[in-house]
């Protein structure tokens, strides 16, 4: 068959060819490695007692405009609500903290895995938490997941 060659690109409108990856343009790139410790940082101020601690550092990792969703709450904007989600999780649990199981990124989104450990020492729930790192290596967007079921019936 002649002609049976196209170019991809003509198929494409010009302008489809010419934007930006959106998702290259709105954060950083990162490992496995840096999605480990931004997220153990960020861990750092829900295992802290401490509210100053707690507030520095969400400062430092949580965008100041970050998108906060969780099973228990539609969107919300800010660091407000995850800086109460904080205090809620040590009045619930007393001497518990978070661990991370395992990380998974591409691109500036990454999937960890959290593990919350009662104050005895056993382990009590497993979830995950998506996260977007924005250009300036803060976390602007946490989607948590409660844990996960095997039989959903």
């Amino acid at each position: 068959m002649r002609n049976a060659t196209i170019s991809m690109s003509l198929l494409i409108p010009v302008s489809a060819q010419a934007a930006p990856d959106p998702v290259k343009s709105e954060g950083s790139v990162m490992t496995n490695h840096e999605s480990w410790k931004l997220y153990e940082k960020y861990l750092g101020a829900w295992n802290t007692t401490s509210i100053e601690e707690r507030l520095k550092i969400a400062t430092d990792v949580l965008s100041e405009n970050i998108e906060y969703q969780t099973a228990r709450y539609d969107l919300c904007t800010g660091r407000s609500q995850v800086i109460e989600d904080m205090a809620t999780f040590h009045e619930r649990f007393p001497g518990g903290h978070f661990e991370i199981g395992d990380v998974s990124s591409h691109h500036n989104v990454a999937v960890l895995t959290w593990v919350i450990i009662q104050a005895d020492g056993k382990e009590f729930a497993r979830g995950l938490d998506q996260i977007a790192v924005d250009r300036n290596g803060q976390i602007s967007k946490i989607t948590t997941f409660a844990p996960s079921v095997k039989d959903p019936n």
